[in-house]
């Protein structure tokens, strides 16, 4: 044997699961996780990878319902502006949810165990930092 053994752990949430993971994410992303370096966060409102997925008048995507976010809207996320001397922001576009699930597969599987664990589920603002960050750029680009 050339290492210790190696255990391979898959999770499989339900829906309502990943509104809450979802919400935890982004709600803490966006009240402290991220604010070092994003600058805001553009919604595109008539977005969405679901075609059913549709809003009464009036109402429109929020970043801060789990229910929402799990429809997959496209979002742009403004960055970087403190780097440039316009204050000029550099723009990824994204969807909602592709950068929960994208950021969660490309943590460390410590990390991904605990956050996927409904027991032990604690998303701090260093995790949702690390989990939008690498579900946009594909690895920690900032911090």
């Amino acid at each position: 044997m050339t290492g210790a053994p190696r255990i391979i752990i898959q999770a499989n949430p339900c829906w309502e699961q990943w509104e809450e993971i979802a919400e935890a994410v982004w709600v803490t992303a966006l009240e402290g996780g991220c604010n070092y370096w994003m600058d805001y966060i553009h919604i595109r409102h008539l977005e969405t990878s679901a075609p059913y997925a549709k809003l009464p008048e009036g109402r429109h995507w929020s970043l801060k319902d789990g229910g929402d976010i799990i429809k997959n809207f496209s979002i742009a996320v403004h960055h970087n502006a403190d780097d440039w001397p316009s204050s000029t922001s550099e723009v990824t576009e994204a969807k909602s949810f592709d950068v929960i699930t994208v950021g969660i597969n490309n943590l460390p599987p410590e990390i991904k165990l605990s956050i996927m664990n409904p027991y032990t589920c604690d998303i701090d603002a260093e995790i949702a930092d690390q989990i939008v960050q690498t579900g946009l750029f594909g690895s920690a680009v900032y911090g």
